[in-house]
Order: structure tokens, then C-alpha cells, then sequence
């Protein structure tokens, strides 16, 4: 495959915000899939943000694979990287995020509080790539409305600003993919929980790399959901054809709609429907 080339102009605009605005930020809260953190955690952020105090949020916890989650917990804990997982719809998020943000500055709370400065409410930029849940969990945290969300990648397109109780400051800013993805499989990982747009990479390799990877890992949740029997079919292809027949996703003739199979397929990944599980694992 060749590299995956994507990198809009409001991207490369909030690159510089992101930049301008951590002279006055205290701490970084980057949002990340749970189903995927590492494939969903933009590299070039990193060098960004350089080393500000940072908060891994592992969004979307509800849809991934609970034990899968917990090693991963415990790997950013060995890696002495600060990281929660949460369900930025339903979680009551605020009082949690803000004690862990104490517990993150109290260097710096300690330092400010030597010097004989009076607490202040504290300023976090919260980052990202599109579609990882970021203006959801803005709204969890100030109760509000007002950080517009959307299912498709790329809602976000100017930076906005949000009080988070009375001791929080947060700024959004628009999901940041870096400009290129020279590893297949990151890509492949992106297209299939819809973190770049479905016209980036051509949907059936997307439907086929994850039929494969729910079958290795997953695969009573094909069974269940599609009412299939895997040991009686022989390669992916007659997989698509067996949840085509199931489902009537048919043209005249009889013939398979492969388009309404893919997606249908990725429809049901995305949102659970499948069960919950996730694609990238610790080892």
C-alpha cells in the first residue's frame, strides 16, 4: 500500500493553535479510542506538546474490550504515563478528571502555593484525532452543550473555550491526523473504527481487514450477530456472502450487494453491535 496522504487546512491551522495556546496551558488531555490507543494517538501532538503534564483518556471504553483495556492501564502505569478510561457519554466525568488533574500538577501546585500564589483555576487543552470523542467529552465536563459533536470525523473546525466548573479551564480545537500514515495497519485500523473519512481507503480492503480480525480474535461475535457458522465457510469472501444472504443484502438475480454488506458490517462495528472488543493489544 502506499502512503496514506491526509492533511487538511484547518489540521495544519490548529497544529499552530495548539502551539500558541500551551504558553498558557497546564495540562494536556488527549483523547484517544480505547478500541485502538495507540494507532489513535497522533505522534506529531507529541512533539508538540513536548512535556506538559499529560492525561491519557481512553474514550469509548463501553465498546472496547474490557480485559484488553486493563492491560493496557497497566501498561501506561509501567510506563509512568497518567491514563483513565471513561465513556465520555455517560460518565459523570467532571469531579473524576478534575481530582486526577491535582494529582498530576501538585508539583506545580506545591511550587505556586511556596511562592505565596492563591489557587487558580487551571488551563487544559484537550487533543486528539477526529472522531475519538473529544468535543463529547468537553460537554460531559461543563455540563454544557456548546462543543459542537458529530459521528463523522472532522466536526470540530475552529477552537473554542469552556469553563469546566470553577477550577477548570478547557479549549478544544479541531482532531489533528498527522500528514501521512507510512503503516499500513495503523491506517487500516483508523478507516475501520471510521477515524479518517470512508473515501480514504477503499472500504472493502477496510471490511475484509476487520472480517479477518474479528475471526482470529472475535469470532463468536460474527457468529451471533449474523447468525453465520464460520466452520463451514471456507475464506472471507463467502463470510461477506453468508451475512449478504442473512441480511438481504441482495440484488436482482440473487447476487450479493457487496457495497450494502460493507456497509452494514462497519455500521455494526462502530457502534457496539458486534459486541465490545478492541484492535490493538499490549503484546
Amino acid at each position: 500500500m502506499k502512503q496514506i496522504q491526509w492533511f487538511p487546512g484547518h489540521m495544519a491551522k490548529a497544529r499552530r493553535q495548539i502551539e500558541e495556546k500551551l504558553q498558557v496551558i497546564d495540562i494536556v488531555y488527549e483523547v484517544v479510542d480505547a478500541r485502538i490507543p495507540l494507532s489513535s494517538s497522533n505522534p506529531m501532538l507529541n512533539d508538540i506538546i513536548r512535556h506538559k503534564p499529560k492525561l491519557i483518556l481512553l474514550n469509548k471504553d463501553d465498546l472496547a474490550d474490557p480485559k484488553i483495556t486493563k492491560e493496557w492501564i497497566k501498561y501506561y502505569k509501567k510506563n509512568a504515563v497518567e491514563a483513565l478510561p471513561i465513556n465520555s457519554l455517560t460518565d459523570n466525568l467532571e469531579k473524576t478528571i478534575y481530582q486526577k488533574t491535582l494529582e498530576i500538577l501538585r508539583d506545580t501546585i506545591e511550587k505556586e502555593a511556596a511562592k505565596g500564589m492563591k489557587p487558580r483555576p487551571f488551563n487544559a487543552i484537550v487533543i486528539g484525532i477526529p472522531n475519538v470523542g473529544k468535543s463529547q467529552f468537553i460537554n460531559n465536563l461543563a455540563k454544557k452543550n456548546k462543543a459542537k459533536t458529530g459521528n463523522l470525523p472532522g466536526v470540530t473546525k475552529i477552537q473554542s473555550f469552556l469553563n469546566a466548573g470553577d477550577n477548570l479551564r478547557v479549549y478544544d480545537n479541531p482532531g489533528v491526523l498527522w500528514p501521512k500514515f507510512d503503516d499500513e495497519l495503523t491506517g487500516m485500523k483508523l478507516a475501520l473504527l471510521g477515524s479518517i473519512k470512508d473515501s480514504i481507503l477503499p472500504i472493502d480492503e477496510v471490511t475484509l481487514f476487520g472480517i479477518e480480525y474479528l475471526k482470529k480474535h472475535y469470532p463468536e461475535s460474527l457468529e451471533k450477530r449474523y447468525g453465520i457458522d464460520l466452520t463451514a465457510l471456507v475464506d472471507n469472501i463467502e463470510i461477506l456472502d453468508a451475512i449478504g444472504k442473512k441480511r438481504g443484502c441482495l440484488v436482482s438475480g440473487g447476487e450479493i450487494d457487496y457495497d450494502r454488506v460493507y456497509n452494514l458490517f462497519l455500521n455494526d462495528l462502530r457502534n457496539g453491535l458486534l459486541g465490545r472488543m478492541s484492535f490493538e493489544r499490549v503484546d
